[in-house]
């Protein structure tokens, strides 16, 4: 497995653990989940020794994303609140092993 088949791989699992459930999931591809949640890469590692690939992704779940009031601003709360986490994957078989957060 190369790079971007790990990269591909951790935003599947991503869409599939942090989109939406249930009969909302079914209609959405993950191309428009990963944009909603604002899916971004924020590092990849390989380690040669346990053939392991770490993908470090960052996103803003709907409410953690900030309000889109015009006078949110003027209240200082502009910020989203991003939950960033780590994807570990086995380069072998793809299967994802570990979820959590970013170290």
């Amino acid at each position: 497995m190369d790079v971007r088949e790990a990269v591909k791989a951790a935003a599947h699992y991503v869409a599939e653990l942090e989109g939406p459930t249930g009969g909302e999931r079914e209609d959405a591809p993950d191309e428009q989940i990963l944009r909603d949640i604002r899916f971004a890469v924020e590092g990849t590692r390989y380690d040669e020794q346990n053939k392991r690939w770490s993908i470090d992704v960052g996103f803003a779940r709907p409410w953690d994303q900030a309000t889109s009031s015009p006078l949110a601003g003027l209240a200082g709360s502009m910020k989203d609140n991003r939950a960033f986490k780590t994807v570990t994957i086995d380069d072998a078989t793809g299967k994802v092993l570990d979820y959590g957060a970013s170290r």
